[in-house]
C-alpha cells in the first residue's frame, strides 16, 4: 500500500484553478438533479424556515406567522431565513419559489465542497486526489443530499463552516488580534446559521488562551459577540411569547433544555446518553456496512471510531480549533435529547478527513514494527478500511439508485394533501386548526395552525403516557383555542377519544380523511 500511496503522490495533479471551478459545479449539479417538486414540510424544520422567510420578505418581522398571535421567532437564528427572504423578494410566488430555495441549497453545497477541498489542502497538505475525495464524500453522500433537497440550513452552514474554520486556525497561528477579531466575526456569523455552530467560539478562545494569546482571545470574543449578544437579547425579550406547551417546537432551546435536565437529573442524562449512543451506532454502523448481521457492523464501526480517535493527533497539530470544536460539538449532541444523527450531517465533510488521518496514522505506526507484525498490521488496516469504504459505497449506491431523497418529501406530501384540501374547503381564514401537519396547512391553506402535541426533553427516552398527552392537548386548546383537531397517530386517536367522551366533552368526531380523524371543538 505504501508503494501505491507514493505513486499517487507522484501523479501529476490537474491545475488547482480547474478543480476550484469543476468541483463545486459538479457537486451543485448533482444536488440540483435531486431537487423535487414535492411540497415543503417533510421535516417540519424546512416549513419553519419557509414561514420565517415569508415573514421577513413581507416586512412583517421575524415571526411565526402560522401561530395565532404571530409571535416573534426565537427557535432558529435568522441567518438562513434572511437569505431565503432575499430569494422570496425576487420570486414572491409561493409555492413556485420553493424550487429556487432548493436550487440555492445546491449552490451552497457546491461552495461547501470547495471549502472542504481548500481546508484539507491548506491545513493537512492533503494530496489533490485525497482532498477531492474528502470534498465529494462530505457533500455527495446520500445522507447529506437528503437534507439538501429540502429547505434546510445544513448546506449553508457547511458553506460558511470552512472559511470560518480557516480564519480561526489562521488566528491561532499568527496570534494577531486582527486575525482573531475576523475569526470571531466569522464564527459568530456561523452560529447565526445553526445554533450549535456557537461551540466553535469557545474552541477558538480556549486554544488561544492555552497558547497564552490573551489579547487575541479577547478580540475573538468581541468579534463573536457582535452577533451573539444581539441574538441573545432578542431571545430574552421574546421567548415568553410562545406558550410553554409549544416551547420545544417553536421556542428557544435554552430554558427547554435546562428544565429537562433539572427535572430529570442524572438518571435522565444517563438515559439520553444511552439512547443517543444506540441511535448513532444503529444508523452509522449500517451506513458503513449495510448488512443485517449486527456483529460485523459493530466491528467495522468500532474500527471507524478507532481510526477517528487516532486522527485527533494530526488534527491537534494541524487544526486545533477544529478539533476542539469537534469535541465540544460531539459532547453536546450526545447529551442533547434528540436524535444525534441529524446533527452529524452539519459537519459531515470533517468526519472522513478525521478518519482518513487516523488510517494514515495507524498505517505509519504499523510500519515501525518488525516484519511479521508489520505485515499483519498493514493487512488488518487494509481489510478494515476496505470494509467501511466498500460498505459506504454500497449504501450510497443503493440510496442513489432508489432515490431516497424523494421518499420523505413524497410521503409527507401525500399525507398532507387531503388535510390541506379539507382545511381550504371547510374552514375560513379566521379558523385555527390543531394538526400534525400544522406548518403545511398554514403554508398551503393559509390557516393558522398548531401542533397536536408537545415536544419535551423526556420524550427522547420515553413516550408520553395517555393522561400526559390528554393534558398537553388541553393546554394547547387553552392557549391557542383551535376549532378543529385533526389527528393521525395512535396515541392521538386515544387522546381524542378521551376528550370526546364524558358528560362535557371537549371534542366531537365529525369525519375523516384517508389518514386522519377530524374532531371539532365543543363550545361550553
Amino acid at each position: 500500500m505504501t508503494h501505491w500511496l507514493e505513486r499517487l503522490r507522484q501523479m501529476p495533479a490537474p491545475p488547482e484553478r480547474m478543480i476550484h471551478v469543476v468541483l463545486p459545479m459538479a457537486v451543485a449539479l448533482v444536488a440540483i438533479l435531486t431537487v423535487t417538486p414535492w411540497p415543503v414540510g417533510a421535516f417540519q424544520d424546512d416549513a419553519m424556515y419557509t414561514v420565517l422567510a415569508k415573514s421577513l420578505a413581507e416586512g412583517r418581522g421575524f415571526r411565526f406567522l402560522n401561530l395565532p398571535g404571530e409571535p416573534n421567532a426565537t427557535h432558529f437564528p435568522p441567518g438562513y431565513p434572511l437569505v431565503l427572504a432575499v430569494i422570496w423578494r425576487v420570486w414572491p410566488s409561493f409555492p413556485d419559489n420553493i424550487v429556487a430555495f432548493k436550487f440555492l441549497n445546491a449552490f451552497f453545497l457546491g461552495a461547501a465542497a470547495s471549502g472542504a477541498y481548500v481546508f484539507a489542502r491548506r491545513r493537512f497538505a492533503t494530496p489533490v486526489l485525497g482532498a477531492v475525495t474528502v470534498a465529494v464524500i462530505g457533500t455527495l453522500s446520500i445522507v447529506v443530499l437528503l437534507v439538501t433537497g429540502v429547505v434546510m440550513s445544513e448546506p449553508m452552514f457547511l458553506a460558511v463552516l470552512f472559511p470560518s474554520l480557516l480564519a480561526a486556525e489562521r488566528a491561532v497561528e499568527t496570534g494577531k488580534w486582527r486575525d482573531a477579531l475576523v475569526a470571531g466575526l466569522c464564527l459568530g456569523a456561523l452560529s447565526m446559521v445553526r445554533t450549535l455552530g456557537v461551540f466553535a467560539v469557545p474552541a477558538l478562545g480556549l486554544t488561544l488562551l492555552l497558547r497564552r494569546q490573551l489579547t487575541a482571545a479577547v478580540a475573538a470574543g468581541v468579534g463573536a459577540a457582535v452577533f451573539l449578544v444581539p441574538w441573545q437579547l432578542w431571545v430574552g425579550a421574546h421567548q415568553a411569547e410562545i406558550a410553554p406547551v409549544l416551547v420545544g417546537k417553536f421556542g428557544s432551546y435554552g430554558s427547554w433544555l435546562v428544565d429537562g435536565y433539572r427535572e430529570g437529573g442524572v438518571e435522565f442524562a444517563k438515559a439520553v446518553l444511552v439512547k443517543n449512543v444506540e441511535g448513532l451506532v444503529g444508523v452509522l454502523s449500517y451506513h458503513f456496512l449495510p448488512v443485517l448481521a449486527v456483529w460485523p457492523r459493530l466491528v467495522v464501526f468500532a474500527a471507524v471510531i478507532g481510526f477517528a480517535l487516532l486522527g485527533t493527533g494530526r488534527f491537534r497539530r494541524n487544526a486545533p480549533v477544529t478539533l476542539g470544536f469537534l469535541i465540544l460539538y460531539t459532547v453536546v449532541i450526545m447529551l442533547w435529547p434528540f436524535d444525534p444523527v441529524r446533527f452529524t450531517l452539519a459537519l459531515w465533510p470533517l468526519w472522513p478527513l478525521l478518519v482518513g488521518c487516523g488510517v494514515l496514522a495507524a498505517w505509519t505506526a504499523a510500519g515501525r514494527a518488525a516484519r511479521p507484525a508489520r505485515l499483519a498490521g498493514h493487512a488488518g488496516i487494509a481489510l478494515l478500511t476496505a470494509a467501511f469504504v466498500g460498505g459506504s459505497l454500497q449504501y450510497n449506491w443503493t440510496g442513489y439508485t432508489r432515490k431516497w431523497w424523494v421518499s420523505a418529501q413524497r410521503d409527507a406530501g401525500k399525507r398532507a394533501k387531503p388535510i390541506v384540501e379539507w382545511a381550504a374547503r371547510y374552514t375560513d381564514s379566521t379558523t385555527v386548526l390543531s394538526t400534525e401537519d400544522d406548518l403545511i396547512v398554514y403554508l398551503y391553506a393559509n390557516r393558522k395552525s398548531v401542533p397536536t402535541s408537545t415536544f419535551l426533553p423526556i420524550q427522547r427516552v420515553r413516550n408520553l403516557t395517555d393522561p400526559e398527552d390528554v393534558q398537553v392537548v388541553r393546554d394547547i386548546f387553552s392557549s391557542y383555542q383551535p376549532s378543529w383537531f385533526l389527528i393521525g397517530s395512535q396515541q392521538g386517536f386515544r387522546t381524542a377519544g378521551t376528550l370526546a367522551a364524558g358528560p362535557n366533552p371537549l371534542l366531537r368526531y365529525v369525519g375523516r380523511t384517508p389518514d386522519v380523524l377530524i374532531y371539532q371543538r365543543q363550545t361550553p
